[in-house]
Parts: structure tokens; sequence; C-alpha cells
């Protein structure tokens, strides 16, 4: 079942990617907010991974493609906190046009990444793993603490969300974020390992949306 789930959710992340490229394209490739474009890419891969494992079966293979999984994730998901610091400009936030604050978000950005590549993925050790028909390989020496780099880009998500509601009325960012939290940290009784996948995907769409909306007002 959960087969199904991964294959769907490629395919409405590949219609997302080429809304953003067409965005991309009528904006202009210089907006920071355009890094969304490699999480979407990243996000594609994951799900792609995953809905094929079962047919490429155990083996180096698929270890080497799920290796990569946790490489992008590692890399890829940090630039989220560019993207949050490119809404605040559009918003007309003057501290975010600071040459302080730009420093600030990118030097997050990269330490995040630094600290997910340390202590998610400089030991991994990967095991084969069957979860609802789903064949991938996960990291069995993953961190017992909370998840740094998630909680880090999910404040800056919030925090910023938050901010473009109450300066722009625009609640699709702070909706998409909080149901992404929401769908993280609730239990939900249903024979799944897709679900936080499913609240990945409302995520960047809130996420897109809200590109698409501050492109058209400045343009």
């Amino acid at each position: 079942m959960d087969t199904i789930f991964y294959i769907v959710y490629t395919s409405i992340y590949l219609i997302l990617l080429f809304i953003g490229i067409g965005l991309a394209n009528k904006h202009g490739w210089a907006d920071p907010a355009n890094v969304l474009l490699a999480v979407l890419v990243g996000l594609i891969y994951d799900n792609s991974i995953l809905a094929v494992g079962r047919y490429v079966g155990e083996g180096e293979l698929l270890e080497s493609l799920n290796l990569a999984r946790y490489l992008l994730h590692a890399f890829l998901t940090p630039l989220l906190v560019i993207f949050a610091w490119s809404t605040l400009k559009k918003a007309d936030c003057k501290w975010a046009e600071w040459t302080i604050t730009k420093v600030a978000f990118f030097l997050l950005t990269f330490a995040l990444i630094g600290i997910e590549l340390v202590g998610e993925v400089a030991d991994i050790s990967l095991e084969a793993n069957w979860d609802y028909g789903v064949l991938s390989y996960q990291n069995t020496a993953a961190s017992d603490g909370p998840p740094i780099m998630i909680l880090g880009v999910t404040t800056v998500l919030l925090l910023t969300s938050f901010i473009i509601w109450r300066k722009q009325g625009w609640s699709f960012f702070l909706i998409g974020t909080l149901l992404m939290i929401t769908g993280s940290t609730v239990t939900i009784p249903f024979p799944t390992n897709a679900l936080t996948n499913l609240f990945e995907l409302i995520l960047l769409v809130s996420l897109l949306a809200t590109k698409a909306f501050q492109d058209n007002k400045i343009h």
C-alpha cells in the first residue's frame, strides 16, 4: 500500500517542480527562494527510491541509492532556511535586508548541514528494512536524541511563517508549517509509514504557493 503512496507523492512533486521552474522562468532565477527547486528534486528522489525499492531488491545498488537519500536530506533540507529569509525580504521586513541578517541565515544553513552530516551521516550504518510493502535501507546508527537539523529548520519556518502572516495576511505558509509539525509529533493510528511524507508534501505545497503569492505581489 505504501508503495502506491510514494508513487503518488513522487508524481505530485514532479508537478510542483515544473510549476517552480515556471515561476523561476517568469520572475527570475536569481531569486534565493529558488532553492526550493533543489529541495523538490531531493524529495522526488527520496520518494521515488522508496517507491521502487521492492523492485530493485536487497543489495549494494539499493543500499547506495538509499545512502544518497540521507546525503541529499542533509545537504538540501537546510536550504529551506534560505527560502525563509527570502520570504522575509519579499515581505518588506527591513531587518531582513541587513547584511548581518543575511550572513546569519546563511551561517545557520551551513551549520545545520554540518550538524546533520556529523550527527547522522558520518557514522551511518544501513540495514535493509521492510515496512508496509516498502523495502528501504535504514540507518541503524541514527542518534537517539532529537533531530537537531529538522528542529532548527522547522523553528525557522514557523517563526517566518508567523511573520509573513502578520505582515502580508498570507496564512497558507503558517498553516502548512503547523500541519507538518502536527503530523510529525502526533501518532495517527493508521497502518502506514507514509503519513510523514504526506505532511512534508503539504508543507512544500504551502511553500511553493507562498513563493507564487509573493512573486505576483512584487511583479
